[in-house]
């Protein structure tokens, strides 16, 4: 087989360009704090979508779509926790859905969910302190990317379940590392057993960002909660 010099070229391009866009990526898993947390978003919001596309990311969709599998009603009311710059929220208008609010803790990455003009709400908020809302705001809660290293603790799960109603519908992804290692699998099975949610799905666990060079056999999985 010939191999062309432009092609290996472009692969060699391609690599190194993901090796950079895995630097910006073990930054915000590393971070120590909010504040550093913060920086790192700030700096990232310009590039996030195209840098995560590049990396193959697939949380966004698949949870955008597993959400809809279990909220037929296109006008249910959705917190997209931790939107970020909004890559949720798209797949989810796309899906048909309007009634939706954006929060996160990053300005910067909030003026460019904005951008998008889907969202009837954006509200800046912090998830490891208690979030802008009332008790019982949304029949439905997305959080992608948010309960991860370097991010929001398990203590976190207390914030959007006070906020989605009873019978709402929680939906988040961990990684397979995170689920394991961080505390989330003990606290979601506590939060199980005592009533306060049922599980109503988990799907395989499968590669998350195939086309990072760190990353790229980092396996994931969704989950879905119905409050009780």
């Amino acid at each position: 087989m010939v191999v062309r010099m432009s092609d290996f070229l472009k692969k060699n391009d391609l690599l190194e360009k993901n090796l950079s866009l895995d630097l910006k990526l073990n930054r915000a898993y590393g971070a120590s704090n909010p504040e550093y947390l913060q920086k790192v978003y700030s700096t990232w919001a310009l590039d996030y979508d195209a840098d995560l596309a590049r990396l193959g990311y697939r949380f966004p969709s698949l949870a955008s779509a597993v959400l809809a599998r279990h909220c037929l009603n296109r006008q249910t009311p959705i917190l997209d926790a931790g939107a970020g710059t909004g890559l949720v929220g798209t797949w989810l208008h796309d899906l048909g859905y309007r009634n939706l609010t954006a929060l996160d803790f990053s300005e910067e990455m909030l003026q460019e969910t904005r951008k998008r003009g889907i969202y009837s709400r954006v509200k800046w908020g912090d998830m490891e302190a208690r979030l802008p809302f009332d008790d019982e705001s949304f029949e439905a809660v997305i959080a992608v990317g948010v309960f991860t290293q370097g991010h929001v603790s398990p203590a976190g799960l207390d914030g959007i379940h006070r906020v989605c109603c009873t019978e709402g519908t929680i939906v988040i992804p961990f990684t397979e590392n995170t689920w394991e290692k961080l505390g989330f699998k003990e606290k979601v099975q506590k939060m199980e057993n005592t009533g306060k949610w049922k599980r109503l799905e988990q799907t395989p666990w499968a590669p998350v960002m195939p086309f990072s060079a760190d990353h790229k056999n980092d396996l994931g999985a969704v989950f879905v909660w119905q409050l009780n």
